[in-house]
């Protein structure tokens, strides 16, 4: 476990693919690094068996879209060798992720919701979960991805105002140029931010939720909203 005598932490966001982690919590990434924790973005998977984008093959791609947008962000990227077609939460993977997870020993993690349309976000979800310690080790947060489209039934329990870093969110994701990111910005992730903004009265947010808040372990260093807020501020 990191040492917190400086009052920084150590957060661990881990997504399926490039760009997941930026969809769902760009925002919360920035302002983290931005007041001075440490940010490791992990991606269980960069490529198709035998698929190129262009003249390169897809990893070499998007592992380089991903370095960049790590950049944006402040955070440092962690890449495992997954192909999508082969990435399941069984045993060995299970094994390789938690050996991972030990080494970096993070203050808290964070990963996707585990109700998703995408076999390899579950699987992410999954891989996380089996990981993760009732009693000990860190606390465990959950993040959305394309809202009612992929991550289905999300509840929310808390709101990030992501205003001031909307813009390097947007950068970040604009990174990954291999995925059309001006189209799914527009068709999911503003809509996605609006929706939730006006769910806690702002006007973009993020949204997460807590599995629970572990007393041997710290929480998410950043001002959270609720829909309780929101609610307050209408009477």
């Amino acid at each position: 476990m990191a040492n917190r005598d400086n009052g920084k932490m150590r957060v661990v966001v881990f997504g399926a693919h490039p760009d997941d982690p930026e969809s769902g919590c760009g925002g919360l990434i920035t302002m983290l690094t931005q007041a001075g924790h440490e940010v490791i973005v992990g991606y269980a998977t960069c490529f198709r068996r035998g698929r190129q984008i262009g003249s390169e093959p897809e990893g070499v791609v998007r592992r380089r879209e991903a370095v960049a947008a790590c950049k944006v962000m402040g955070a440092t990227p962690k890449f495992f060798d997954y192909a999508h077609d082969d990435l399941t939460a069984d045993p060995a993977a299970v094994r390789c992720v938690s050996a991972w997870l030990d080494e970096v020993g993070p203050h808290i993690v964070v990963t996707g919701w585990p109700f998703d349309t995408h076999p390899n976000h579950h699987a992410t979800s999954s891989l996380v979960w089996q990981c993760y310690s009732k009693r000990n080790g860190w606390n465990l947060y959950l993040f959305e991805v394309e809202t009612d489209v992929q991550s289905l039934g999300f509840v929310p329990q808390l709101y990030l105002d992501i205003g001031s870093v909307r813009e390097a969110k947007k950068a970040a994701l604009w990174c990954h140029a291999s995925q059309d990111p001006e189209e799914i910005w527009e068709r999911f992730h503003d809509p996605m931010h609006r929706r939730r903004g006006r769910e806690c009265g702002v006007t973009y947010a993020e949204a997460y939720y807590l599995v629970e808040a572990k007393e041997s372990c710290p929480l998410l260093p950043v001002a959270f909203l609720s829909r309780a807020d929101r609610d307050s501020q209408m009477d």
